[in-house]
């Protein structure tokens, strides 16, 4: 008789099932080592950023930047814009509407992935956890679409505010920012993980921040994910597992857990809260 050559179906059966049993083992080692990489890669971003805000404050009589009124937020005037200068010239180089090149590709953590569905609505679409925050302006009589995208977050209270934007403002309000970079501690937060391209976290009320509360983020405008009055709601995203980097003006780059994260001077008359309850 002649021999068969092959396998017979309970070996194929036992094959199969050592290999599901393998990367049921090796999936969970997988998944961490690709987050650890994300971290990693996020952390080396964000302190790009304050190399150049370091550099800014250098070569502007020691201020820091100044948030860009909604009139330029098409024209190059968001912050981001305004240190991309310092980085080099190819990472400075902004092609017209395109979302993923220069400045802007080092502005979104590789843990927050582009939004796939075209801007339609009204209002900005807010990032979440995993995903970036996006922003379309209409720019010339043409309309040509212009778009900003990114994760990072900068902290609001660490600019220069013009004499203009400084009489719109409450007086108590005004006395709250650091104008000037050497003015801030070494550990004051500039730029963090977050779900928007700004905020102004205020002394938290934990009471007000659960009202909008949600670590994982809706992403859409109106829906669960809303930014709160003291805007907490902003930076406390479970981007790196239960915690986010933040960039402090030291330059230094630390993944912060979110119960932590109050407890750096926000701005100067932050009272810091040891840990936060969250849920």
């Amino acid at each position: 008789m002649r021999e068969r050559n092959g396998f017979t179906l309970i070996e194929l059966l036992v094959v199969i099932a050592v290999i599901a049993l393998l990367l049921a083992i090796l999936m969970p080692a997988l998944r961490k080592a690709k987050g650890q990489a994300q971290m990693a890669a996020c952390s080396a971003q964000l302190r790009q950023f304050g190399l150049a805000w370091n550099q800014y404050a250098d070569d502007n009589d020691g201020f820091n930047i100044e948030y860009a009124p909604s009139s330029q937020w098409a024209t190059g005037g968001f912050w981001f814009y305004q240190l991309g200068p310092y980085f080099s010239a190819k990472q400075f180089a902004k092609a017209q509407g395109d979302t993923r090149s220069g400045v802007l590709k080092i502005l979104r953590c590789p843990a927050a992935r582009v939004w796939s569905n075209r801007y339609n609505d009204s209002s900005p679409l807010y990032g979440a956890h995993d995903l970036a925050w996006q922003w379309r302006s209409q720019v010339g009589a043409q309309g040509r679409e212009e778009v900003h995208e990114g994760s990072y977050t900068l902290n609001g209270w660490m600019q220069n505010l013009s004499a203009e934007r400084k009489s719109a403002y409450a007086a108590e309000w005004v006395r709250n920012y650091y104008f000037k970079y050497d003015d801030a501690r070494g550990e004051s937060p500039l730029i963090s993980d977050g779900g928007w391209v700004d905020a102004w976290p205020d002394n938290p009320h934990v009471a007000e921040t659960h009202m909008f509360l949600d670590l994982k983020g809706s992403g859409i405008p109106g829906g669960t994910y809303r930014m709160s009055p003291n805007q907490l709601t902003r930076i406390l995203l479970e981007r790196h597992g239960r915690g986010i980097n933040i960039l402090f003006k030291a330059t230094h780059v630390q993944r912060i857990s979110l119960e932590k994260v109050c407890q750096y001077k926000w701005h100067r008359y932050f009272t810091p809260v040891a840990e936060l309850e969250l849920p």
